[in-house]
């Protein structure tokens, strides 16, 4: 009898939509980014009864996908997107992609086409496993299931490997014919199967006894801070570890606020030998040992760090089950925990005069570089974006959190907007995805309240996720989306006239972005002139709705990158 009562505690027979929200419940999502569709009403209606969960509709999939990947990466919890099947999973395949790139917790829950569906059947093609083949490569583990039964097994499978180790998504698919299924039997102790958060096994270190060793021997060492820092616990490890060996620190280029650029350590950008800032590329060449933190092995910062003239450990959280690079760290809190022990750990050194010499002279040389870039051509009409991105910089503090795209101001952000850590500035990174910004301030408006939150894009880019402007203004969010307006693919048009003399089917003609502002119920202004831009910012970010700042400025002019020609004009001046 007692057997019987337990049976009856732990075990629930429930339709397999319900099923799917118990296993969302269980793993403590709060929210649900996607849009509904025919292939997953069943889970949706379910979620009607779920109200501790916020079912967020996007107009466009991708959009879903994107705000999800940002959401993982501001909580360090999986962001759970829910499509229906076919266009409706693969328009957000481009969002997953930049989720695996950026080592973001994801959880993507498609329909499927029913098992036995005949060719061209709706929503599908010829075979039943294309879309589990098409996320495959751009996620650690995909999946189908076409039976009820196993769909808590599967996503709570889903939900470990997406926080276990390197964090990234995870897709699981569910055919029509599983959803329509009779009622299943769900084990609530089943549910969950292992860690549901990046920050979990923090406790489980491996021995560091030999690396500590190491770095106490080592007379000149430097750090360099990477993309997959880019969590607040290890941003602030590496801090306290750089304070505590007196070792300055570069970031790499997609790694921009894994080291806070306003700590007197903090030197500059490090990015292989042709893009590095010239002090950061001397002080890590001419060091005895280099921690790269967050550094994943293989990429092109790993191999370029691991192949430079200095003695090289990269710390990260990883899945190889035997890095050769260094510790074996199987999550994020790992990561994080072992930069604290080595800053508890190691022995204390003051920090050294001419280090903090040099690290102020590499900030202040590329600060003096980008005024002079920018006086050059303070006059020049279609004028200077970098001009707008330098009275923002000028305004940022801590609780302001850029979120920049792929264009012309991808080019610039990272080296002209102050950060104070990760939460000061997020980039699409590696992956390149353009339509970045939009859903990204979104997922980040609605989770970081007490930040103005500002987005910084291209007219192409805004326009390819513009559809969930919507959104936004539905959710009253106080966001600022300044969109470069040069009405053209102008970093594409740029490479063109750099390459043969001439650009070609770059224009996308000219939108009026107040009006269109003004068409959401939002508030728009237009900057026709650099003049304009310090009163411009001011209403902005004053704002306490949805705003949109027009930026009608040029796109042909130099790039800062390489830094070094940045540098340079600086000496020379």
């Amino acid at each position: 009898m007692q057997a019987t009562e337990q049976i009856t505690r732990t075990v629930e027979r429930m339709s397999p939509g319900r099923a799917v929200v118990a296993s969302l419940l269980a793993h403590g999502v709060d929210t649900v980014f996607g849009l509904d569709g025919s292939h997953v009403i069943q889970v949706f209606d379910a979620l009607a009864d779920a109200p501790s969960i916020a079912p967020l509709t996007f107009k466009h999939e991708n959009n879903a996908a994107i705000a999800a990947e940002v959401y993982g990466r501001l909580t360090g919890r999986p962001g759970v997107v829910l499509v229906t099947a076919g266009p409706g999973a693969t328009n957000s395949l481009s969002g997953i992609g930049g989720a695996y790139a950026a080592g973001a917790p994801v959880v993507h829950i498609s329909g499927g086409v029913p098992v036995g569906a005949p060719h061209e059947a709706f929503h599908g093609v010829d075979g039943p496993g294309f879309l589990q083949d098409a996320f495959r490569g751009v996620t650690k583990w995909s999946t189908r299931v076409e039976d009820a039964s196993e769909i808590p097994a599967a996503l709570a499978k889903a939900f470990k490997i997406a926080v276990s180790g390197r964090p990234g998504p995870t897709h699981v698919e569910i055919a029509e014919s599983a959803l329509n299924m009779s009622e299943v039997e769900v084990e609530q102790a089943a549910l969950v199967s292992g860690p549901t958060s990046v920050y979990d096994g923090a406790d489980d270190l491996p021995i560091l006894d030999e690396l500590i060793a190491r770095i106490d021997g080592a007379a000149r060492i430097a750090i360099v801070a990477g993309k997959n820092a880019m969590y607040a616990a290890v941003t602030e490890a590496i801090v306290r570890l750089a304070e505590r060996l007196g070792a300055p620190v570069a970031h790499t280029w997609d790694g921009h606020g894994a080291m806070p650029t306003v700590h007197p350590l903090s030197m500059a950008v490090w990015w292989g030998a042709a893009r590095s800032h010239p002090t950061a590329l001397e002080i890590v060449g001419a060091a005895d040992l280099v921690l790269g933190i967050g550094v994943r092995a293989g990429t092109e910062m790993g191999v370029g760090l691991v192949g430079g003239a200095a003695p090289v450990v990269l710390l990260d959280a990883t899945d190889d089950e035997n890095p050769t690079t260094g510790p074996a760290l199987r999550s994020v809190g790992q990561l994080a925990a072992a930069v604290e022990k080595l800053a508890a750990s190691c022995r204390a050194r003051e920090t050294d005069q001419a280090t903090l010499d040099a690290c102020a002279r590499a900030r202040e040389l590329q600060q003096l570089g980008l005024d002079i870039e920018l006086e050059r051509y303070r006059d020049t009409r279609p004028w200077h974006i970098g001009a707008a991105i330098d009275a923002l910089a000028r305004r940022m503090t801590p609780d302001i959190f850029v979120v920049s795209d792929v264009s012309n101001v991808k080019l610039w952000t990272p080296l002209q907007v102050p950060v104070w850590g990760p939460e000061s500035h997020f980039q699409s990174g590696s992956w390149g995805a353009m339509g970045y910004c939009l859903p990204g301030v979104l997922a980040a408006a609605r989770l970081r309240r007490d930040k103005k939150v500002v987005g910084l894009c291209g007219d192409t880019s805004f326009l390819m996720s513009s559809s969930d402007f919507l959104t936004i203004c539905e959710q009253r969010l106080p966001v600022v989306i300044a969109i470069h307006h040069d009405q053209r693919i102008g970093m594409i048009d740029n490479m063109h006239t750099k390459a043969y003399g001439r650009a070609y089917a770059s224009e996308i003609g000219r939108v009026d972005f107040v009006k269109y502002a003004e068409a959401f119920g939002a508030t728009g202004i237009r900057v026709e002139d650099p003049g304009e831009l310090e009163a411009a910012w001011d209403a902005a970010l004053a704002s306490d709705g949805p705003f949109i700042l027009e930026l009608r400025a040029g796109h042909d002019f130099p790039w800062p990158w390489p830094v070094s020609r940045l540098v340079q004009q600086a000496q020379e001046a």
